[in-house]
């Protein structure tokens, strides 16, 4: 950690770090649910469509089980909702705040959970081609990219790296040898052993020793190496999905900007966002496809991760309910939860993105589902942003000799008022730039919208006809 100073004579030559445990204001982790349209195999089934979801009230309704003639109905309230007829662009909404946020120093995830083959890469992916049906990540990036253009950042670095976790093994895919093995090499000629990727804890939160980082200039530097990591991503063949992901990725982005102050000096940020895209959960019987060894052991080590990250995300919730003090928190249990461990009751500001199927045939894993993604709105965050100023030439001539005068806390205190100045004037700018473009994207949506609901209603009035027949 930098040492945090008052001494006018100090601040000239060191930076200091404005966050403290203090200063970090509790936030829940919020939670946006997206049901997918009924798949080719659903149709072909002819399978019964047991989830409601309304974007306007935010609100899941599951239908689930019988009493008697009556069906049980379930209602979910969330921060945000995505029924199958919402775009891309649109779940992307929920994300764009943390963007700001990670420009201002903030550490910041978003994580896709649901069971297997019900959209969460597609929707943090998505297909890089098309700009339409590209996914949260790439849309993350260009955001970031878009606003290092401002000319108020004299500087700025942005670093990538990507980070699979198969078999319960760390691997980096964006490494020339990836699959050579549970570890890759930095491609280093005279490299005769690949460096080992292990979990270290620092002072700022937990870190993957030996994990390659790669600098990137444009949004296309980040896409190429985004397409290289997809080629290189276990995937396998289930019954329920023909490019089933069999390991969890996570995606991270480490931006670092500078800013010039009004005395000369420099304020500068360092954010981090971390895009995860996670196996889905499944069970043998549903899952099917190859029933080899080394397949059962894959969806044994995707369904025991996702147990424990389940565990803690319960005991997580039990421990804001409860005034008694909890239990140990599991994060060690796996390799994913040690990840995700400032993302989850930690440091950062977080945004889960639950993937459901509307399918009867997929019922029992939506309400676990749900159920994990409502007990993960009520676990609380203390996010702390990580940015420093150097004092300029002005204020670093005061107290150039002898001894500091009184006041130097007043150093300090401009510290924390223009940082405050400058998330006032970034939260100003980013409002008036989503207004003019929520009034674009409204036009331009206005004739889909339209146009969609009007085959919805077709497709209505087609069931009503056959039911009548």
């Amino acid at each position: 950690r930098e040492v945090f100073c008052s001494s006018p004579t100090a601040l000239s030559s060191m930076l200091s770090e404005r966050s403290e445990d203090d200063d970090a204001r509790p936030q829940s982790v919020q939670v946006a649910v997206r049901v997918r349209p009924m798949n080719e195999r659903e149709m072909k089934s002819n399978t019964v469509p047991v989830i409601n979801a309304s974007s306007e009230k935010a609100e899941v309704t599951l239908i689930r089980g019988t009493t008697g003639q009556r069906h049980v109905r379930q209602t979910y309230n969330f921060d945000s909702v995505f029924s199958s007829l919402s775009t891309q662009e649109e779940v992307f909404e929920t994300v764009r705040p943390l963007i700001g946020e990670v420009m201002t120093g903030y550490e910041a995830t978003v994580f896709a959970y649901g069971q297997t083959g019900t959209g969460k890469t597609h929707t943090m992916e998505g297909d890089l081609k098309s700009e339409a049906e590209k996914g949260i990540i790439p849309r993350a990036v260009e955001a970031i990219f878009e606003r290092l253009k401002n000319p108020m950042y004299t500087q700025h670095s942005v670093v990538a790296s990507y980070l699979e976790i198969y078999n319960e093994e760390l691997s980096d895919l964006l490494l020339e040898s990836a699959h050579g093995g549970p570890t890759h090499s930095f491609g280093a000629p005279n490299a005769s052993k690949t460096p080992q990727l292990n979990l270290i804890a620092g002072h700022s939160g937990i870190f993957v020793q030996n994990l390659s980082e790669h600098t990137v200039s444009t949004p296309e530097d980040v896409l190429s190496l985004i397409s290289r990591a997809q080629e290189r991503r276990r995937v396998g063949e289930t019954k329920m999905n023909k490019h089933s992901s069999r390991s969890h990725c996570v995606f991270t982005l480490n931006v670092s900007s500078q800013a010039p102050t009004p005395d000369g000096g420099m304020m500068e940020c360092k954010g981090k966002l971390h895009l995860v895209d996670l196996a889905g959960s499944e069970c043998a019987k549903t899952a099917g496809g190859n029933a080899s060894d080394g397949r059962e052991r894959e969806r044994k080590n995707i369904n025991q991760s996702l147990l424990v990250l389940g565990r803690v995300i319960s005991m997580l919730r039990d421990r804001e309910k409860s005034d008694k003090p909890s239990e140990r928190i599991p994060y060690r249990d796996s390799k994913l939860t040690r990840l995700l461990q400032e993302s989850l009751g930690g440091r950062c500001k977080t945004v889960v993105v639950a993937t459901l199927s509307p399918s009867i045939l997929a019922v029992e894993e939506s309400f676990s589902t749900l159920n994990y993604a409502q007990k993960a709105q009520g676990i609380t965050n203390k996010p702390m942003a990580t940015s420093f100023f150097r004092v300029g030439q002005m204020a670093g001539t005061m107290g150039k000799s002898g001894p500091a005068p009184a006041g130097g806390d007043d150093a300090s205190k401009d510290v924390q008022d223009w940082h405050a100045m400058l998330l006032r004037m970034n939260y100003l700018e980013e409002q008036a730039n989503e207004a003019a473009s929520k009034l674009a994207r409204k036009q331009m949506q206005q004739a889909e919208i339209i146009a969609r609901a009007e085959a919805a209603e077709a497709a209505r009035d087609a069931s009503a006809s056959a039911l009548d027949e």
